[in-house]
């Protein structure tokens, strides 16, 4: 007979169940947690065909609402105020797109687009500048001396989708960037890859180079809308592991880094984590000495390769498509399981961290653990649409 000890969940548990509840045995079906209908924009292959577009969530089921075919496969997305969408080709990139998406099938505007300028190429990811008037984007000189490519910032005008003024990242391979709010700055944060390529052989890393990930921090304060460097870094102690997608976990002021392993041997790169932790209190008291980041460890296979991460009530959430598991960790490090979703990859969790979506292979995971059609395979990233008030 079960003691009461025997049936009570666990502290663990119920975590999880904050972040998509109802694949715990214990806790009763529900319905989807989504709303009747919504959008989320995206990218897609579509039979050879790289499009950027809006998936909509109907009472009949998702569907494709609006969508713009693109020259290459799309990576990072930003939903802007006005409803625009910020789309940057996958790292090596030569494009940037500002496109109005028109559910209705009517063009509000017509699209912008932005060849990368010569000697530099794009990394996927951009944000709105603070000042509403500039985008923020990661970039590579690949005019660089050394020939490995130059990590950098780089701000363009929003409305004619012009470059204007370039700050160095001190490292390699940029990759995402974010904007955090604080008491009295904002704060840039920006996740060096690392990884070491040339021009002429795309993505391929250079297995010869040192890997340089890091993570840089800029203080945008005052007039100047571009800092001229980071005020600092931080660094791993395992040099084959690249830093790729940053969230932020309000509640405990932590930035949650996803990371993709790239060591030689195989077993190595697969038993490699994938999260990354920064505590950043202590850098409002000016205590923090710190220069290393914290490395969490996940029970369960994830290739060690995390495709995209997420803050949610209870901490982060980091998809590995190479397993199909999205595994879920308390903000300090505390491991809170994981679940099944066939390639896996695109996360997108409400501002509060309570609503969770996830996509994969056809399909979309809700907070309630539902499982949903879809009509594409959503890419490595998505958003709510429009941005959320």
């Amino acid at each position: 007979m079960a003691t009461e000890a025997d049936t009570r969940p666990d502290r663990r548990r119920l975590l999880l169940g904050s972040v998509l509840g109802c694949v715990l045995p214990w806790m009763p079906a529900r319905a989807s947690s989504l709303p009747g209908h919504g959008h989320w924009v995206s990218a897609w292959n579509d039979q050879g065909a790289h499009r950027v577009g809006l998936l909509q969530r109907a009472a009949e089921g998702w569907r494709v609402a609006a969508s713009i075919e693109v020259p290459t496969r799309a990576h990072g997305l930003t939903v802007l105020p006005d409803g625009s969408v910020i789309a940057v080709a996958r790292r090596p990139g030569d494009w940037l797109l500002r496109w109005w998406p028109a559910p209705g099938g009517r063009e509000i505007r017509a699209p912008r687009w932005r060849w990368a300028p010569a000697g530099r190429q794009f990394n996927g990811h951009a944000v709105l500048h603070p000042d509403g008037r500039h985008l923020l984007l990661t970039a590579t000189d690949t005019e660089a001396d050394d020939g490995l490519g130059r990590g950098l910032l780089m701000l363009m005008r929003l409305d004619r989708l012009e470059p204007v003024a370039e700050a160095p990242t001190l490292g390699r391979d940029p990759h995402q960037l974010l904007v955090v709010p604080e008491a009295n700055s904002l704060r840039l944060w920006v996740a060096n890859g690392g990884i070491a390529s040339r021009p002429e052989t795309g993505r391929a890393r250079l297995i010869d180079a040192p890997m340089d990930a890091s993570v840089a921090m800029f203080a945008l304060q005052g007039e100047s809308m571009l800092p001229a460097a980071p005020e600092r870094r931080w660094t791993l102690d395992d040099p084959w592991l690249s830093l790729r997608h940053l969230a932020w976990h309000a509640p405990s002021a932590t930035l949650g880094i996803a990371m993709q392993a790239e060591h030689p041997q195989p077993t190595e790169r697969r038993a490699a984590p994938v999260l990354s932790l920064l505590d950043t209190r202590a850098l409002s008291t000016g205590r923090a000495d710190a220069t290393r980041l914290r490395v969490v460890r996940a029970e369960a296979d994830l290739a060690g390769y995390g495709g995209d991460i997420a803050a949610t009530a209870a901490g982060f959430s980091v998809s590995s498509p190479k397993t199909g598991r999205i595994a879920h960790w308390q903000a300090d490090g505390q491991w809170l399981g994981s679940q099944s979703l066939a390639q896996g990859c695109a996360l997108e969790s409400a501002a509060d961290g309570q609503q969770l979506q996830a996509a994969g292979e056809r399909l979309t995971l809700d907070k309630a653990g539902v499982l949903e059609a879809l009509p594409v395979q959503p890419d490595n990233h998505w958003q709510r649409w429009p941005r959320p008030r």
